[in-house]
């Protein structure tokens, strides 16, 4: 998975050529499209005063996981570049995020030590028609930098819920709210795994990464952490 080659083209604005030996375009060089601390020390959401350790939403609705580790601030042009990874079947584009996600946030990856990564499964009906599941992409990624497997079967997708990015928070979270399901079966014949790190590509709501880890924890897990290509602002 890390040894992705670059496209021609600039990951993020999908237009200029890249030099040789670089993986962004010049312009794109210049924009600072990276999260930086103060983050929520659970939701990883970046935060106003660099006082406070929670943001309001974590504090106000404590989460299923422990923490979840972003890359990107989940603004254009990430917003764009990560659409064309799922919508456009752009996926040479995630060799850059791994990279990226190598660099800058590998050693608090290992420093997890989790037993298996779990990307956010896709339902079947939807897998068929896009024919991939962008989150295994970055999991695969992930679980090369962190040295332990991935498994795409341990949670699955019991709803073909409504696009996210159509609904409000609270309507999110209620259309999640059943939407996954453990595999007991695959989960014993694992060894029934403690430390789970789950994997997608946007953080926003959180009502995805809630669903997915509640039901690793209705299995038995002991410790969920998530991780996650790009993490918005807000709580919208």
């Amino acid at each position: 998975m890390l040894s992705f080659l670059y496209p021609p083209v600039c990951p993020l604005c999908q237009k200029e050529i890249l030099e040789k030996g670089q993986n962004l375009c010049k312009k794109c060089r210049e924009k600072d499209i990276f999260l930086h601390e103060p983050l929520c020390f659970c939701c990883g959401k970046p935060l106003d005063h660099k006082e406070e350790e929670y943001c309001q939403d974590c504090r106000k609705h404590p989460k299923k996981f422990i923490r979840n580790i972003g890359l990107c601030v989940y603004e254009e042009p990430v917003k764009s570049s990560l659409s064309a990874v799922k919508y456009k079947n752009k996926r040479e584009y995630a060799g850059f995020y791994i990279e990226e996600m190598k660099r800058r946030r590998g050693r608090q990856l290992k420093s997890i030590y989790p037993d298996i990564v779990v990307p956010v499964p896709m339902h079947a009906r939807k897998r068929r028609k896009r024919g991939f599941n962008q989150a295994e992409i970055f999991a695969a990624g992930i679980a090369e930098i962190t040295g332990c497997p991935m498994e795409p079967r341990l949670v699955k997708r019991v709803h073909d819920t409504k696009p996210q990015k159509n609904l409000n928070p609270e309507q999110r979270k209620k259309n999640l709210s059943h939407a996954f399901q453990g595999e007991k079966e695959i989960y014993h014949r694992l060894g029934r795994p403690g430390r789970i790190l789950i994997v997608d590509d946007i953080y926003t709501t959180g009502a995805t990464m809630q669903g997915v880890a509640q039901a690793l924890l209705r299995m038995g897990a002991k410790e969920i952490y998530a991780c996650c290509i790009a993490v918005g602002r807000g709580f919208s």
